[in-house]
């Protein structure tokens, strides 16, 4: 855990992400992307207007953005699958 504070661990580390468009999301997604990592996520749309992923203009900094419901093993099983992340998040609340 101690590494992962360090300057410089985010940079260029492929992080997947799930529940990216809401409120905590939206959040980590913006941090890590303002540390350097690559990020991909997986989520319903935003619930919420404004929502704060539409108001912090993620989905145009991020690797990939995918919406659908992560209860779709299939789905998550791929994207995860053919991104082979360094780390996953999961927020999403489904």
């Amino acid at each position: 855990m101690e590494n992962m504070v360090k300057e410089g661990f985010w940079s260029g580390k492929k992080v997947f992400i799930t529940g990216h468009t809401g409120f905590k999301g939206s959040w980590l997604t913006f941090w890590l992307l303002h540390l350097g990592a690559e990020v991909k996520g997986l989520s319903l749309a935003p619930n919420s207007t404004p929502a704060l992923f539409d108001q912090l203009d993620l989905a145009q900094n991020l690797s990939s953005h995918h919406l659908g419901d992560i209860r779709e093993a299939e789905l998550a099983g791929r994207l995860i699958k053919s991104w082979q992340p360094d780390v996953i998040f999961h927020l999403a609340a489904q």
